[in-house]
């Protein structure tokens, strides 16, 4: 395929572990030999590591400190353990510590007193710089690691990997500085999964492996000549997708085995940035959060992503600055965010994405997997190519609320592939259930939607360049407050909709919508403002749809649930015989919410759109009504969707409201409504 399968290239021996292809650097090294007696009744012991120290002296303070890699690499360490390096000292080789700690009582791997962070240089002669092996319960906290010497042989900065050992806890990476990571300036060894700055892997073919509680944080990735951040399994098959890119990770396809997913990752408040391939990938895992991080030029050797995820079920991705990916050419990947293959249930939010060559999001999977996301409150500014790429078996893809902002930038005036670029695109007819809401889409670029008809549009903002086929589009000027100059996710305030936005409360109301903004700004109850960013704080509730009901019955295969699904391109209808007045629509809401102005959103409204009703709100023990009579004159009579509202004498709060119907157009014999909505 075409779309996400961005790692080709020759033959590679396997960065963490030997296999049949004549390997020799083995996963587990045997932990040397030690008797400490029962270890749960030794007490935790600080050692420390010094370039001035002492092979021959205990290690146990900073007078009589160790001196070598060699003679930390012979202990094995017990719970509470602690290894402290010397600050501003620097050491040439591997660390591979031994010996594992408990969740109250982890092994420490850090630094002690002041200055620059201990440094290990690997110098290209290693597989792995600090590397871990069937440990859990390690911490690794504060050192610089490199690992780069003349060859391009892909190695690893931190290596932490387990076989055949069930579930593996508590390991913790964190505050690491890793850069000058080997490996290939081109081709496709400069896009190997398997290598980088910090690899977390779980690997064997007879005990299911997996992290649980596994912590990524805090972290500079730089100057990886492949990957920044990665998690993967061997354990890895479902859904038809039955191997991992074998020319790269040394594992033959028949040596894998049936998806395991690590639990409770965690990858989060890292600087990963000059990248040759992907920045942050999370794979195999179930509940994964990569969240804070800041990612810049990731794919500046290779096509590739700045975060991605694959074999992952809800997938947690947000507050995520990520910028300057490279364009790697139309069919390849570029793009801030990627819900690569076997992916259900992903939400991106609340994210800035922005100056990216390739695009802001790509759903791509493989074989019947599919590849499903919700993407909402993200502001995109200055993403170019395809702003939305959708290829095969991206399902369920739900874009709400987003702030699209595409200007005509010089890279997209001047790229000889102009002509090709979309704010849409769909490259597979196995694209299904695709609808954008709520959206800004500022296209000053004027790129098309190529997006096969397979997508649908509801009450989005289109200010500039074409206009898609949207049940109820707002066009105009979305008159934000400063839109387009914000450098990074702190400075997002330009989004903010003016007083006179055509944007503000005219969004549909979206159930289980997360709450919040893309700046955190709580929601309000009931019609938010269009896009990612909102004027005025509301209660920040998240919860499911009001329910609704009818004394007049459903026609045209409809239901009421039509009315408050947050669509406008469903639509419920009466009868379309023996409707008689007054009839009622009851909204039950969640929770109580403030109502001054009760929308009717409908098409053809001019043959079937309410013309007169009363507003009654429930006041726990009677209903009450707000507005009398109440005239409601539609101006259009066609297929897109026309807004009118009723507004209250004042603002009241209520668990329900009730429209009395007292009169309707019945050019067709029915009443109808696309949604009926509050604010």
């Amino acid at each position: 395929m075409s779309r996400g399968w961005r790692f080709a290239g020759p033959a590679l021996a396997a960065v963490l572990i030997g296999t049949s292809t004549g390997i020799t650097a083995p996963l587990a090294t045997a932990a040397p030999a030690r008797d400490q007696g029962d270890p749960s009744l030794k007490a935790a012991t600080s050692y420390y590591v010094d370039p001035q120290g002492s092979d021959s002296a205990d290690g146990r303070t900073p007078a009589t400190a160790w001196k070598s890699l060699d003679k930390v690499n012979a202990q094995t360490f017990q719970p509470g353990d602690t290894v402290s390096f010397k600050a501003g000292g620097t050491w040439t080789g591997q660390f591979t510590p031994h010996g594992s700690g408990t969740k109250a009582s982890p092994v420490t791997l850090t630094s002690y007193g002041t200055g620059a962070k201990p440094r290990i240089d690997g110098g290209g002669s290693v597989d792995a710089t600090i590397k871990l092996s069937n440990l859990h319960d390690v911490v690794v906290d504060g050192f610089e690691v490199t690992n780069t010497g003349s060859g391009t042989t892909p190695r690893i900065g931190i290596g932490v990997s387990a076989t055949d050992q069930g579930a593996v806890p508590g390991i913790t990476i964190r505050n690491n500085k890793v850069h000058a990571i080997q490996g290939a300036s081109s081709g496709g060894q400069a896009s190997n999964p398997s290598a980088g700055g910090i690899i977390v892997a779980a690997l064997g073919k007879q005990t299911p492996t997996y992290y649980d509680n596994l912590q990524i944080e805090d972290n500079e990735v730089y100057d990886s000549r492949s990957y920044g951040i990665v998690t993967w399994s061997q354990w890895m098959q479902r859904e038809g997708w039955n191997y991992l890119w074998t020319d790269l990770m040394g594992i033959p396809a028949a040596d894998y085995r049936p998806w395991t997913p690590s639990t409770h990752v965690v990858v989060e408040g890292n600087s990963v940035h000059d990248i040759s391939a992907g920045g942050i990938t999370v794979m195999q895992a179930q509940g994964a959060r990569i969240e804070h991080n800041r990612v810049d030029k990731t794919a500046q050797n290779h096509g590739n992503v700045g975060i991605w995820w694959a074999g992952a079920d809800d997938t947690m991705v947000q507050y995520n600055d990520v910028s300057g990916t490279k364009y790697w050419g139309l069919a390849s990947d570029g793009t801030a965010f990627d819900a690569d293959a076997s992916v259900h249930r992903s939400v991106v939010q609340h994210n800035f994405s922005h100056d990216n060559e390739g695009g802001f999001f790509i759903a791509v999977s493989t074989a019947s997997a599919p590849a499903e996301a919700t993407i909402r409150y993200n502001v995109s500014q200055g993403d170019a190519n395809q702003v939305f790429a959708l290829s095969t078996n991206a399902k369920n893809i739900d874009i709400y609320n987003n702030t699209i902002w595409v200007p005509l930038t010089p890279f997209i005036a001047n790229h000889p592939d102009r002509a090709s670029f979309s704010l849409v695109k769909v490259w597979n007819t196995t694209v299904k259930d695709v609808r954008f809401r709520n959206n800004v889409i500022y296209n000053g670029a004027k790129l098309p939607y190529n997006d096969q008809n397979l997508v649908t549009y509801d009450r989005n903002l289109y200010q500039d360049g074409p206009v898609p086929s949207d049940n109820s589009a707002i066009t105009g000027d979305a008159k934000l407050t400063a839109p387009g100059a914000a450098k990074q996710i702190t400075d997002l305030s330009g989004y903010v909709p003016t007083a006179n936005s055509p944007a503000i409360a005219a969004g549909l109301d979206i159930a289980n919508d997360g709450g919040r903004d893309t700046a955190g700004t709580k929601l309000p109850s009931g019609m938010p403002d269009i896009g990612g960013r909102q004027r005025t704080a509301g209660p920040g509730l998240d919860e499911a749809a009001p329910t609704a009901a009818t004394t007049f019955g459903d026609g045209q295969s409809s239901t009421p649930a039509a009315l408050t699904d947050g669509s406008d391109s469903t639509t419920w209808a009466s009868p379309s015989s023996g409707v008689t007045y007054p009839g009622s629509i009851t909204l039950t809401f969640p929770s109580s919410r403030t109502v001054s102005e009760v929308v009717l959103a409908t098409h053809f409204g001019q043959g079937q759109g309410i013309t007169k009703a009363d507003v009654q709100t429930w006041n726990g023990s009677a209903w009450v009504t707000q507005a009398t009579d109440a005239a409601v004159t539609w101006t259009s009579n066609n297929a897109t969707v026309e807004r009118q509202s009723i507004r209250l004498p004042k603002a009241v709060s209520t668990t329900q409201l009730r429209l009395v119907v007292k009169a309707a157009n019945h050019t067709w014999g029915n009443l109808s409504a696309n949604e009926i909505s509050t604010r």
